[in-house]
């Protein structure tokens, strides 16, 4: 409990025409200062006869949003003590990036009654967001005084990526990524003699002997009469600090980008493989809360190397198809990256224009750091494209729904 601004003010002049008051010997003028001053000094005795009894929630509708979507907070109060406290003043405590503190009043509370007040905030960034402590206060009637109670319970907001409307890369009627009936589109990451055969056991076929795997194995492999098909496909995500301009934003740019194709491709039926060079997350089923929930908070860290995001990749079964959402890459990451489409397959790369992504004021200089990332650009890209990926260049300001289109080698999977 302390006194407010006011309270202060009005403690301090009656103090001052008191003091002034028995210098010049004026009792009437004496008397008025003692009555000022029993103004905020019962103001506390009040609040501290009446302090609340309070007990608080806070409920998020959803706890996890899409940024630029609304999500409403329930704040909970209930009086757990036998007074009724006068008019309730609610502040939560947010984090300036979601706009400024709510402020909310409460009328009186009987004993045991609970109240409900709500407010909206809409994120505009995601993240994870902490909500609280929730602060109460309560004034005297004529606000000299105030009792500030604080309760520290935080609520967790997690915010995800923008996602943007794309077209289905399916055609009509069904055919696309989702309609193949064998294997042979399959983009075979982990080696076609790790898919396509087995080791040969008593009683098979000898016209099924695959010679070539068995003589790369020492031993004697045969074709699998079936082949099941991988209805799914490789989300690849550079988060390589770098490899991004523009103070981040390119990087901001992929990952709208790539929770925008995991949502897009699970509408499809198609289960999206999310990989980073640190974590990897499979969304069966079109259940992909783990990987949106991981997009909320990844961030662009120093050490993520193209070379273990490829690495990862290769450890998977086949899929039926990769788009990867790159930043600047050098000659030998595209060569690292070119690996991946070796035995043919969809393999689509964004990749970001370390040089047309910033616009450079018109001057008649060269940068010679802008010149180098201009060659390894176009070396890097010459060197993916010859590997058997289609590249498409992102600039600042390109939409993804309109790059998504281009996506034509998915849609002649079939």
């Amino acid at each position: 409990m302390e006194l407010t601004g006011r309270g202060k003010t009005l403690l301090a002049v009656s103090v001052v025409v008191g003091l002034v008051a028995l210098a010049v010997g004026e009792g009437d003028l004496l008397r008025a200062a003692l009555l000022a001053l029993v103004a905020p000094l019962g103001g506390l005795l009040l609040l501290r006869w009446a302090r609340p009894s309070l007990e608080s929630n806070r409920v998020l509708n959803p706890a996890q949003v899409e940024a630029g979507q609304p999500t409403q907070v329930r704040l909970g109060i209930q009086n757990t003590g036998r007074g009724r406290p006068p008019a309730l003043m609610l502040e939560d405590r947010i984090p300036y990036r979601l706009g400024n503190r709510p402020r909310l009043v409460l009328e009186r509370l009987a004993p045991g009654a609970r109240s409900v007040v709500n407010y909206t905030i809409t994120p505009g960034t995601r993240g994870a967001y902490e909500l609280g402590p929730l602060t109460v206060r309560t004034s005297d009637p004529f606000g000299l005084a105030v009792c500030v109670q604080e309760f520290p319970l935080t609520t967790e907001l997690i915010v995800t990526p923008r996602i943007q409307p794309l077209r289905s890369l399916l055609l009509p009627g069904g055919a696309g990524m989702s309609s193949g009936e064998s294997a042979a589109h399959t983009v075979a990451i982990t080696g076609n003699d790790d898919i396509a055969v087995r080791e040969y056991r008593h009683g098979d076929d000898m016209r099924r002997v695959h010679w070539k795997a068995s003589a790369h194995r020492g031993q004697l492999m045969v074709r699998r009469e079936e082949q099941p098909w991988e209805n799914n496909a490789a989300i690849l995500l550079d988060v390589r600090r770098g490899a991004h301009r523009g103070e981040g934003s390119s990087f901001e740019w992929m990952v709208d980008a790539a929770a925008s194709a995991m949502v897009r491709l699970s509408r499809d039926g198609i289960d999206p493989w999310l990989i980073t060079a640190h974590r990897d997350f499979e969304c069966r089923q079109g259940d992909y809360s783990q990987a949106m929930r991981y997009l909320a908070t990844v961030s662009a860290a120093p050490e993520a190397p193209i070379a273990h995001l490829v690495e990862k990749a290769q450890r998977s079964r086949s899929v039926s198809g990769i788009v990867a959402f790159l930043g600047h890459l050098t000659p030998e990451e595209a060569a690292s990256l070119g690996r991946l489409a070796k035995r043919g397959g969809a393999c689509t790369a964004l990749v970001v224009d370390p040089v047309r992504w910033i616009p450079k004021a018109a001057t008649s200089r060269t940068d010679p750091r802008e010149q180098a990332f201009a060659e390894q650009h176009i070396a890097a890209v010459s060197a993916l494209t010859n590997a058997g990926w289609q590249v498409i260049p992102v600039v600042a300001g390109t939409e993804l729904r309109r790059v998504w289109t281009r996506l034509g080698a998915w849609r002649t999977l079939a």
